[in-house]
């Protein structure tokens, strides 16, 4: 294991992001591997392990940089389901996050595709490499990545004209109509707790609309198939609370219209997965089409429900 770098930082450095900090000071390696070194967890800012190359620098502050990891983190299990030389689909695991989240230290999917192919556009940031839209942590699924910059320009295109199809499996409390449905609700965050999303109070709201539709019934429980016409935060989550219909295992909204499991089965996260993904390849204009299959842990439950 090589010795770990130690730095103080200079006056004429303070203020400045990380990462440029780190190629003033560390003249043997480029900004790129630095700012990798950065995402394995290998720099520390006054003894605390960073993630993000953007966050600023304080005077006399000490950096100690890792140039070898004592145990190099497993790739996290990331399935591919489309790849070519513009952009990625995977199939991102419950748990897992998106990108980089202040003051977390767990994995990502933008960290685990940028060991896998190099350098991610950053036009969203440097916090969001390659990053046009985000599943929840609990939730599973499909996800597209860029991997060019032109590709990240013509899918937020794509996304922002609604003009990406996407389709959620949702296992929910209660018994939802059996005819086709949706919620036609915009949305806002509630006061004082930002992580939380509800439906708009006023005028000030995002709009937002999910297309529902119940494919299995069961006593207490359905699996619902929705079509979110927006990309809101959490849109799904809070419009089908909105019907006192939470989604299962969801900790956030409607908690305390939870039917019990059978079994008493108690699952470890929402039951809230992106089954797949239908766009217009925003490069060469080919249709790709992505499907999810359902993990394990939600399969377990729809098989409990159907034994009864």
């Amino acid at each position: 294991m090589a010795t770990p770098l130690h730095y103080r930082v200079p006056p004429s450095l303070a203020g400045q992001r990380l990462d440029r900090v780190l190629e003033a000071l560390c003249r043997e390696r480029t900004r790129a591997q630095l700012q990798k070194l950065v995402r394995r967890g290998q720099v520390r800012l006054d003894g605390r392990r960073v993630r993000r190359s953007n966050v600023t620098v304080g005077g006399q502050a000490e950096i100690q940089i890792q140039l070898e990891a004592p145990q190099p983190a497993a790739e996290p299990a990331v399935e591919v389901l489309h790849e070519d030389e513009h952009l990625v689909v995977v199939h991102k695991p419950a748990g897992l996050l998106t990108h980089p989240a202040p003051r977390s230290e767990a994995p990502d999917v933008a960290g685990a595709l940028s060991e896998r192919y190099g350098p991610l556009p950053t036009l969203l940031g440097e916090e969001r490499p390659g990053i046009v839209h985000r599943l929840d942590r609990e939730t599973s699924g499909a996800l597209v990545v860029a991997r060019t910059s032109e590709a990240m320009q013509g899918l937020r295109e794509l996304f922002r004209r609604q003009a990406v199809e996407k389709i959620y499996a949702a296992l929910v409390s209660g018994r939802p109509p059996t005819e086709p449905f949706e919620v036609d609700a915009a949305l806002e965050p509630v006061p004082g707790k930002l992580d939380r999303q509800r439906i708009a109070r006023g005028p000030g709201g995002k709009a937002a609309l999910t297309r529902m539709r119940t494919v299995e019934a069961f006593a207490n429980h359905a699996l619902v198939h929705c079509r979110p016409k927006s990309g809101r935060r959490h849109q799904i989550r809070v419009h089908l609370a909105s019907l006192s219909l939470p989604v299962v295992g969801d900790k956030l909204y409607g908690t305390k219209q939870h039917r019990p499991l059978p079994g008493g089965l108690r699952p470890k996260r929402q039951a809230l997965h992106a089954l797949g993904l239908a766009f217009r390849h925003p490069i060469d204009g080919t249709q790709v089409n992505c499907e999810a299959p359902l993990p394990g842990d939600f399969a377990s439950i729809l098989n409990a429900l159907r034994a009864g």
